[in-house]
């Protein structure tokens, strides 16, 4: 039988069940995209405030190690390509990397593909068709942001390249979940190796752009950025390296798909005991050894992170007093180095919530999976077992955001006092995240991916929300706002009581609400 038999069928199959998924995130990055070119447009609509934002962008290190090298800063597309880049270097990436793995290795983990191969289907066919929808769904993103640009004025070839390199990059990590996908047998695991490879390109993207050396080649994200798109020095050969790339990882892939099992890995899982210890007896032990290796991944990121972004606060004060229009860009522009340390800091809250997002799904694959069951068919009660899960998932989250604010601390804390007090501030806000993750999970959990949109809503609002000059209500939503800009800003005590009076009502809510419904749901 033909590996790729039924590949026709399959595809129907997962545009038909599957398309909102993948149109969600067509509309969120295009949509955001579009108004964060709006918001620009009115900002600096005359040749010489391009001229202005060029000349105070071109040497600041800290929009470097956040956003990329803002190649292009004199014109609008230029402008945009920075001020999205945070948003752009986390978000495509994810797409491409949650697509694939949706349709496969989810699919294969609760028993579907089985179904699908005992009716003919080739081993490779769900593989190739998921590829494929994945692809049209990046395609149409980066044609959204093309036409964008084009229809302000910018150059189609510019344009495109930039959009072009937009899709390519979200490819990369497409044939990264279609690699690793053999390799692991759980979808979390194969999540967990994509989020590891974008958080080295992210690190090694900005110690390549703050210090000019030649770390940046390899990350995938600075492949993108190198294209330059709206420079006189426009670049196809980055965009092509990430295609030929992405193509190569997708045919390792797919060639690797016949050499394992339906159900199996090439790493093979590790033989447990024959009994479990006195704490895998208990629903907190279960938990804590379900997510304790993720967590462990996220906390040792997030240090690194922190380590790493501290060591550039030093380059701040020698940029600005080389260029003291660069301090405007700062929310205090007395204290650059205060708010450098801010946007840090918010980059590892942002981190704290993917905790709970990718602890959220791993709750969910348990139930969808067949798992929770036989599990609450015994004397485990359903808030018991909830409890612990997201108890844990919750301590993973603040250990993330404290170690990260240990490694600027590590760094940065000669030029900046107070960092570890600072991080704390955020820990009320990450809690409301918590509560929300339990209220999807218990009234909504087929949404539960909702997740991912809050967290790229709250990193809209922290990153563009003032460039697109959103309303107050709707800085409002995210409760990193509520928290403000520390250490610049003074803590509310009274913002972060109620931050912590939501996340307890929606946390009950949530688990009342699973202690109520069906299971599977």
């Amino acid at each position: 039988m033909s590996a790729r038999r039924g590949f026709t069928a399959v595809l129907r199959t997962q545009l038909r069940t599957g398309w909102l998924a993948p149109a969600v995130w067509v509309v969120a990055l295009v949509g955001g995209y579009l108004a964060t070119v709006a918001a620009i447009d009115g900002l600096y609509g005359t040749p010489e405030q391009l001229a202005t934002y060029n000349e105070t962008v071109a040497s600041d290190p800290a929009l470097a190690a956040i956003n990329g090298t803002p190649y292009g800063a004199d014109t609008l597309g230029g402008v945009v390509s920075n001020e999205f880049g945070f948003i752009a270097a986390i978000a495509v990436p994810l797409m491409g990397l949650l697509l694939v793995v949706r349709q496969t290795r989810a699919q294969e983990e609760q028993g579907m593909l089985e179904l699908l191969r005992s009716r003919g289907v080739g081993i490779r066919a769900p593989w190739t068709a998921a590829l494929l929808t994945t692809t049209i769904a990046l395609l149409l993103v980066g044609t959204g942001m093309t036409v964008t640009l084009v229809s302000y004025g910018e150059d189609l070839g510019g344009a495109a390249t930039y959009g072009g390199s937009m899709a390519a990059l979200g490819l990369v990590f497409a044939g990264i979940a279609a690699f690793a996908g053999q390799l692991f047998r759980r979808a979390a695991g194969v999540v967990s190796v994509g989020i590891v490879v974008l958080g080295i390109s992210y690190v090694t993207r900005a110690i390549g752009d703050v210090r000019d050396n030649g770390w940046k080649w390899l990350s995938p994200l600075a492949w993108q950025q190198e294209t330059r798109p709206f420079t006189d020095d426009l670049r196809l050969w980055p965009l092509l390296l990430s295609v030929v790339v992405a193509m190569a990882l997708a045919a390792a892939g797919l060639a690797l798909v016949s050499q394992r099992d339906l159900g199996a890995a090439l790493f093979a899982s590790r033989r447990g005991p024959a009994r479990g210890g006195v704490l895998l007896r208990t629903p907190l032990g279960v938990a804590a050894w379900m997510q304790v290796p993720a967590a462990v991944g996220w906390i040792v990121g997030a240090f690194v992170i922190g380590v790493v972004f501290g060591a550039f606060t030093d380059d701040i004060s020698d940029a600005i007093a080389a260029n003291p229009a660069m301090a405007e860009f700062f929310p205090d522009p007395g204290d650059a180095n205060s708010s450098y340390i801010a946007l840090s800091l918010t980059l590892l809250a942002l981190m704290a919530i993917g905790v709970v997002g990718q602890t959220l799904s791993r709750i969910r694959a348990e139930e969808s999976g067949g798992a929770l069951e036989p599990v609450l068919a015994r004397s485990v009660s359903r808030v018991g077992w909830s409890s612990a899960q997201f108890g844990t998932g919750m301590v993973a989250a603040l250990l993330t955001l404290v170690a990260g604010g240990a490694g600027l601390e590590l760094t940065a804390g000669p030029a900046v006092d107070g960092i570890l007090a600072a991080t704390l501030a955020y820990l009320p806000a990450v809690l409301v995240i918590v509560g929300i993750a339990c209220v999807l999970f218990g009234f909504l959990p087929r949404w539960v991916a909702a997740v991912w949109f809050v967290l790229g809503y709250v990193a809209f609002v922290a990153f563009l929300g003032g460039t697109v000059d959103l309303p107050e209500w709707a800085l409002n939503l995210s409760p990193l706002h509520a928290v403000g800009d520390v250490p610049l800003d003074d803590v509310s005590g009274t913002a972060e009581w109620m931050l912590l009076a939501v996340f307890i009502v929606l946390t009950v809510a949530g688990l009342m609400g699973f202690r109520r419904r069906d299971v599977p749901k």
